[in-house]
């Protein structure tokens, strides 16, 4: 019975002592994040046009809530993250967006009108060319693709720059305007339209530059160059002039236009390759991988941009996925759809899929 007594003892002893470790010494599990689908809206019931008359300078959306840009097929319009469908309207050729304002414009474009979300018209463009807006600025380029300027709020130039080549690929920050050009040169002009940047990566057989991407604070520059082979090229702002700080050649040999872009924390660089997006991690200078093809724009991301956001999938069959680095998938599933688009507004994610428009909010669990 002694001994009976001695065991149960011991065996109490070691539950206390469990129980104190537990409650002392534990640590919370990591919660799991998951989608919350919290509406879904028809694009068929959306109005076909802005207001025929809104207030000048009414560039929010009536009620409250921010307008959304989106662009899905020949089909563009605005949207709220409360649900509320702006508008859905049809391009005839092209139309330039940001979220604070819109241009149609023809083939053959002699001129556009830069109107509001909710229809107000902004300013009239009677410059020749095609519409872009990055950065909350609002540029044209010459039909001839080689001439660019940028616009005033009232729609004259603010300035303009004459390329030696024709321009292939474009970005902007505020302080930081970035164009590719055909010759394999890169250049970056400030706010004034002065020259801050003025590089021909080199390396490649053939040149050419196949995308670039500025960084929100304009340090940073990266671009996707040249053929046979092709390099990712990775500069920083020291002191007055950008330097190289990073490039290698990659298994890539793209001919056309390259998705790259910085988060928008300005702590990433993502761009395409072959295998998946890669990451650059400006602080580390290290690359990562995510192994899903991108087919739409980069540089989404959710959590505070622990996480990055990236549609993938040819034809109608698609697929979401976020992923936290390196490659560790939060989410990732398929789905139907043949024009499909994604938008992040802090832990929010819309997705466009043919005719509807999903939101869906990251949450723990």
């Amino acid at each position: 019975m002694e001994e009976i007594g001695k065991k149960r003892l011991a065996a109490a002893g070691a539950v206390a002592a469990g129980l104190v470790y537990f409650f002392v010494c534990a640590f919370p599990l990591q919660k799991e994040l998951i989608l919350v689908p919290a509406w879904t809206r028809s694009l068929a019931q959306a109005p076909l046009a802005a207001p025929a008359k809104a207030a000048p300078g009414s560039g929010d959306a009536a009620g409250g809530g921010e307008p959304i840009a989106f662009r899905l097929g020949d089909r563009y319009g605005y949207f709220t993250a409360d649900g509320r469908l702006l508008f859905s309207a049809g391009a005839a050729y092209g139309v330039a967006m940001a979220d604070d304002a819109y241009a149609p414009y023809d083939r053959l474009s002699e001129g556009f009108t830069i109107k509001s979300p909710a229809g107000a018209d902004l300013a009239k463009v009677g410059t020749p060319g095609y519409p872009f807006f990055a950065a909350g600025r609002r540029f044209v380029i010459a039909p001839d693709q080689s001439s660019v300027s940028e616009l005033r709020r009232d729609g004259g130039a603010l300035w303009t720059y004459r390329f030696p080549s024709i321009v292939t690929s474009f970005d902007a920050s505020p302080s930081l305007a970035v164009f590719g050009l055909m010759d394999g040169t890169v250049v970056g002009l400030d706010p004034a339209g002065a020259a801050l940047l003025d590089f021909a990566p080199g390396g490649s057989r053939i040149a050419g530059v196949f995308g670039v991407a500025v960084a929100p604070d304009g340090l940073m520059v990266a671009a996707i160059t040249g053929i046979d082979r092709q390099r990712l090229v990775v500069m920083e702002k020291r002191s007055a002039a950008y330097r190289v700080s990073y490039h290698r050649y990659l298994s890539s040999d793209y001919r056309r236009p390259v998705y790259i872009a910085f988060t928008p924390d300005g702590r990433d660089l993502t761009y395409e390759v072959p295998e998946g997006v890669g990451f650059y991690d400006r602080a580390t200078r290290r690359e990562t991988l995510i192994s899903a093809p991108a087919t739409s724009p980069l540089g989404f991301t959710m959590r505070k941009g622990g996480l990055m956001v990236l549609l993938s999938g040819v034809g109608d069959a698609r697929r979401l996925v976020c992923a936290a680095l390196p490659d560790r998938r939060i989410v990732d599933f398929n789905f139907q759809a043949k024009l499909a688009f994604i938008e992040t507004r802090g832990d929010s994610l819309f997705l466009g899929a043919d005719q509807d428009i999903v939101r869906m909010d990251l949450k723990e669990r």
